[in-house]
This record gives C-alpha cells, sequence and structure tokens, in this order.
C-alpha cells in the first residue's frame, strides 16, 4: 500500500484554496503505512508547516482538517521515540 502525504512549510500555500492550485507543483512524500504519513504530517506541523492532504492507493484521503483531527486523537501513538542503546 502506499499513503501520499502533501505539505508545506514557510508561506508557499496559505489557503486549500492555494494549495489545491499548486498540488500539481508539488512532490508528495511517499509511506508505505498511514501511521508512517501521520508520522510526518506531526512532525510537519511541530516545524510550524501545514500538512494539507493524505492520500492512499486504498481509496484513503484525509484533507488537513481530518490530519489534524487523527494527530490530535492519537498524538501519544505516533511520537518517534528514541532508539536507546
Amino acid at each position: 500500500m502506499t499513503y501520499r502525504l502533501w505539505w508545506t512549510v514557510g508561506y508557499v500555500c496559505t489557503s486549500e484554496k492555494e494549495f489545491q492550485a499548486a498540488k500539481h507543483r508539488l512532490l508528495p512524500a511517499t509511506y508505505e503505512m498511514l501511521d508512517d504519513a501521520l508520522r510526518r504530517a506531526r512532525q510537519v506541523g511541530q516545524a510550524g508547516g501545514v500538512a494539507w492532504l493524505i492520500e492512499g492507493d486504498d481509496r484513503t484521503r484525509l484533507d488537513r482538517a481530518a490530519i489534524d483531527k487523527t494527530i490530535q486523537r492519537r498524538g501519544s501513538e505516533l511520537a518517534i521515540e528514541p532508539i536507546s542503546r
């Protein structure tokens, strides 16, 4: 399965309308698992960016609001834990 995450940092897109207009020029990040795409979306948000859309081959489609809601609900599950040595 493949999940594609479209995200931006800075002032590339400041609204959904601008994102839709620019989407064809943006390269999505690709992940094999939905949780990995959500983890990256969480990191993007923490860095001041915006995760706009996650689309999956299985017809999964999470827009910005759905991504934010999922991250709020599952935040602790999606946290990246440091590797202990």
